[in-house]
C-alpha cells in the first residue's frame, strides 16, 4: 500500500515525458504513481494517507546546490548573527551584549557584516572590535565568508604583527605603520582561524541539524555542504550511519585548510541515500562582494584585481591529482581570470572530463569564450541568482560597468547549453529560499531595486528546473531525485501557489506548506 496520496494538485514535476500532472502517490521511500486522479487511486489502493492539495502546487524538493550547512548551523546555534548590520555602532552593540552572556576567556565569534550597507561604507577593523570587547579574542566573519577581521586580543594570542607576512593566495590589510589593521582576507583568515577553538563533534551535529530543520522549512530537501575539514566530515559519517541526517547531503572535503601549504589527504569516497561524499572542492579565488574574485581587470572602487588562490600551474596539478584519483571536482570560481585558469585546468584533464561532469561554483563573471568552453565539456554551472537581490549594491560599488553588465550571466549559461543547479550559498545571504532565489533570477533587481544584467532574465520555470533537476544533475542524483517520476525518492515540497503562473514580485510570498523527504512528512507550515 502507498504511505501517502496527493490528490487534487497541480504538479509541477519536471518529467517531460509528463511535465503536468493531478495527483501522485508515494510507496515507502519512492514515488509509486504520478498522474490523474484516478491513476493514481487505482494504483495506491486504500490504507494510504490522503492529502488534498485543494489546487496547491507540487514541486521536487529543492535542490540548493551549493550551500555551506555548519556555518549556516553555526550562526543558528552559538554565532552572532551580524547580517542585516547598518552601522559601526549597532555591530559594537551586539558585540557586547553577546560578550556579556559568554563563559570568561571564550572566543567571542560573529558573522554577517557587510560594509555597503553600513552607514559608514567601511568595514569594521580591529581599534572597532576593541572598543567594543577588549578582554577576550573576537574574531568577526565577512558575510562572504571571504573576509575576517580579529581585535588586539585575537591577533595576540595568534601571534599576528607587523612581521606577519601575507600569505599566497591571500592579503593581511595593514595601517601606514605596517601593523595590521584586523582586516584579514581569503587565505590570511588562516593565520588567525586556525588558533580559533575549533567545534566539537557534538557541537558539529548540532549545527548540521539546525541546519536541516531551517531548509526543510523551505522545501529543500536535498543541499551541500561545500568545504569541510576531516573532522566535520568524520561527524557526517557518524550521523548518517545512526539514520540522523533529515536531509539529502552532498558533502564536501576540502583538499586545503586557509593558511596551509599541505593539501590534505583524499578521504575515501562513498555514497549512501542520504550522504554523498565523492565530490572535492577548491578555490580558485575570492569573492565578489568583498572584491577579492580574481579579474582581468581592476575593481572599480580600489586599485585591485583580486586575489587568485593558487597559482596556475599549481591549481591544474591539484585538480589533475584529484580528477586522477575518480573525484569530480566543484571549483570555486567567480572573477574572469579566475574562470579562465579553472577551464583550462579541466581542459587539462582530457576527454574524460565531459563524462564526469565536474563544476564550476558561483561562475560569476564568464565571457562568451568561456560559456562555450564550459558547454563542449559538460561542466555543470552553479550559480546564485539570489546574490543579484541581496548582493547587488555591492556589485554595482566595485564592478567595472563592462562586468556588471554581465554577472552572473544565467540566460547565457542556459542557452550556451550548459546545465546549470541554482543555489543560495548560505549563510551569505540571509534568506536562502529557493523561492527568493527564483524570483531573483527573473527580475534580475537588487534590494534597492536597480536592474542588474536585466537581460539576464530567464523564466521562473526555467529557474524551477534549476533548482529542482538542475541540482540533482550537479550531485550525480538524477536517476533518484530532480523530477516526479514512479521510481525516484519521493521528495516532495506542496507550495501555497505555482511559482511559475504568479507574478514575479509574488513568487518570493509563496509558503512552504509540507516538505517530505523519502515519503516522510517531515515539515507542515
Amino acid at each position: 500500500m502507498a504511505g501517502l496520496v496527493f490528490v487534487n494538485g497541480n504538479l509541477l514535476t519536471q518529467d517531460p515525458e509528463r511535465p503536468r500532472a493531478d495527483a501522485l502517490a508515494a510507496e515507502g521511500e519512492c514515488i509509486l504513481a504520478v498522474g490523474s486522479r484516478a491513476e493514481v487511486e487505482t494504483a495506491a489502493g486504500r490504507g494510504s494517507r490522503r492529502v488534498d492539495l485543494g489546487g496547491r502546487t507540487l514541486v521536487p524538493g529543492f535542490n540548493d546546490a551549493h550551500a555551506h550547512a555548519w556555518k549556516l548551523g553555526q550562526l543558528l546555534t552559538g554565532v552572532l548573527d551580524l547580517r542585516g548590520t547598518d552601522s559601526l555602532a549597532s555591530l559594537q552593540a551586539s558585540l557586547r551584549g553577546y560578550a556579556a552572556r559568554l563563559p570568561e576567556g571564550a572566543w567571542l565569534q560573529a558573522r554577517g557584516f557587510n560594509e555597503a550597507f553600513m552607514k559608514e561604507g567601511r568595514p569594521p577593523a580591529r581599534r572597532d572590535l576593541d572598543a567594543a570587547v577588549a578582554d577576550r579574542p573576537v574574531v568577526v566573519t565577512r558575510v562572504c565568508g571571504h573576509a575576517l577581521v580579529a581585535n588586539s586580543r585575537a591577533l595576540a594570542v595568534a601571534g599576528v604583527g607587523a612581521a606577519s607576512a601575507s600569505p599566497p593566495g591571500g592579503r593581511v590589510e595593514r595601517a601606514p605603520d605596517g601593523e595590521p589593521t584586523g582586516l584579514f582576507y581569503d587565505t590570511a583568515m588562516g593565520l588567525v582561524s586556525a588558533h580559533v577553538p575549533a567545534p566539537t563533534e557534538a557541537e558539529y551535529e548540532a549545527m548540521v541539524r539546525a541546519f536541516g530543520r531551517h531548509q526543510l522549512e523551505r522545501g529543500i530537501t536535498s543541499s551541500s555542504d561545500c568545504g569541510v575539514r576531516p573532522e566535520l566530515l568524520q561527524a557526517y559519517r557518524a550521523m548518517d550511519g545512526r539514520g540522523d541526517l533529515t536531509q539529502r547531503l552532498n558533502v564536501m572535503p576540502l583538499r586545503r585548510l586557509d593558511g596551509a601549504t599541505v593539501n590534505l589527504a583524499l578521504p575515501d569516497r562513498s555514497a549512501t541515500d542520504r550522504l554523498r561524499i565523492d565530490t572535492i572542492k577548491l578555490f580558485a579565488d575570492g569573492g565578489l562582494s568583498s572584491a577579492t574574485a580574481a579579474l582581468r581587470e581592476r575593481y572599480r572602487h580600489a586599485d585591485t584585481r583580486g586575489v587568485p588562490r593558487f597559482e596556475a600551474g599549481e591549481l591544474r596539478e591539484l585538480m589533475r591529482e584529484t580528477h586522477a584519483a575518480g573525484w569530480r571536482l566543484a571549483v570555486h570560481a567567480i572573477g574572469d581570470e579566475a574562470i579562465d585558469r579553472v577551464l583550462s585546468g579541466y581542459e587539462s584533464l582530457g576527454p574524460e572530463v565531459s563524462r564526469r561532469r565536474h563544476r564550476i561554483e558561483h561562475f560569476a563573471l564568464p565571457d562568451a569564450e568561456h560559456l562555450g568552453r564550459a558547454a563542449r565539456m559538460g561542466i555543470v554551472a552553479v550559480p546564485q541568482t539570489v546574490f543579484v537581490h541581496s548582493l547587488g549594491r555591492n556589485f554595482r560599488q566595485y564592478l567595472p560597468e563592462r562586468l556588471l553588465a554581465r554577472a552572473y550571466p544565467v540566460r547565457g549559461m542556459l542557452d550556451a547549453g550548459i546545465t546549470v543547479a541554482l543555489s543560495s550559498d548560505a549563510p551569505v545571504v540571509e534568506e536562502d529560499s529557493p523561492l527568493l532565489g527564483i524570483q531573483a533570477a527573473v527580475l534580475r533587481r537588487d534590494a534597492d531595486g536597480h536592474a542588474i544584467a536585466a537581460d539576464q532574465s530567464i523564466g521562473a520555470a526555467e529557474a524551477l528546473r534549476a533548482y529542482t533537476m538542475g541540482g540533482a544533475i550537479a550531485t550525480g542524483d538524477e536517476g533518484n531525485r530532480g523530477s516526479l517520476r514512479p521510481g525516484k525518492w519521493a521528495d516532495l515540497a506542496v507550495l501555497s501557489a505555482d511559482p511559475t503562473a504568479v507574478e514575479p514580485e509574488a513568487v518570493s510570498a509563496i509558503r512552504v506548506d509540507m516538505t517530505v523527504v523519502g515519503g516522510k512528512i517531515v515539515f507542515e507550515g
